[in-house]
């Protein structure tokens, strides 16, 4: 298609060459109409650019949504850690406290000792208090994390849906953009074959082409709230009170669970008899 100068151009010549009253109608028509053209073009072009603007923004959010959830999950799963080695801690005092306290192999006794040592020391109450604020702070951070991109995903699909909004306008303004090219070109027919049905042709479909420009902008968002800030992704944040999440059920503690000691004597291994 013929730019907008051009068309211009062509208009100023023929009304300039026209003698008769019905040429000057229609080059003055397709001056005006040219004048819509520039318009509806250059609302086209911006809207364009605002679905790329906006599309370019969304994907920014995504990606610091991402960030978020990976650094969300780096921290449950460091909470998860934390737990775990907490009881299994708690799983070696009981297996430790099954231990003979008779043994007299020297090596066996070392090694006895320093476990207990050790233990006496994660087990002891402003160490367990200090595990246990550590842990609470872990989970606030995760949760911290998680919220951040739930928000930013949401945010993102609010961007996506409004991005799907302004290219369906785009469409409706190239859509009046080519109705008001078409206006122009069947006006020129007119001029060159003295007939006013072109003419009128190329009025109504200038009028057209405004109808769908102001149709363009009243056009209703479905898609605006139609969608839900979902899960940043597939890990659910600890409950409150220090516990891991129910996907990532932790290791049984050792209260709840208590190691049986063996027997020891001769019937430590007799088998059942029955009746």
């Amino acid at each position: 298609m013929a730019s907008t100068h051009e068309h211009l151009e062509h208009s100023h010549h023929a009304q300039h060459a026209a003698h008769d009253p019905f040429d000057r109608r229609v080059a003055v028509s397709m001056a005006i109409i040219a004048a819509c053209l520039a318009g509806v073009a250059t609302l086209g072009h911006r809207k364009h650019n605002d679905v790329l603007r906006i599309v370019g923004e969304a994907n920014r959010l995504r990606t610091e949504a991402a960030a978020a959830d990976v650094e969300k999950s780096n921290l449950f799963a460091w909470f998860q850690s934390k737990k775990n080695r907490t009881l299994q801690y708690e799983a070696a005092v009981v297996q430790v406290a099954q231990f003979p306290a008779d043994n007299k192999d020297p090596h066996a006794r070392q090694v006895i000792d320093s476990w207990k040592k050790k233990l006496l020391e994660v087990t002891d109450p402003g160490e367990r208090k200090k595990q246990d604020d550590e842990l609470a702070e872990i989970n606030k951070k995760g949760k911290a994390k998680e919220a951040e991109a739930v928000r930013l995903l949401g945010e993102a699909d609010e961007l996506r849906d409004d991005a799907v909004h302004n290219h369906h306008q785009a469409d409706r303004l190239d859509i009046a953009h080519l109705s008001a090219e078409i206006g122009l070109v069947v006006c020129s027919l007119a001029l060159l074959t003295k007939r006013r049905g072109y003419w009128y042709f190329g009025m109504t479909a200038t009028v057209v082409s405004l109808a769908l420009a102001a149709s363009a902008y009243m056009m209703e968002n479905h898609a605006a709230g139609g969608h839900a800030a979902p899960g940043a992704g597939g890990h659910a944040a600890p409950a409150a009170g220090g516990h891991p999440p129910a996907d990532h059920p932790a290791v049984p503690a050792a209260a709840d669970h208590p190691t049986k000691a063996p027997e020891h004597g001769p019937n430590a291994h007799a088998p059942e008899h029955g009746k």
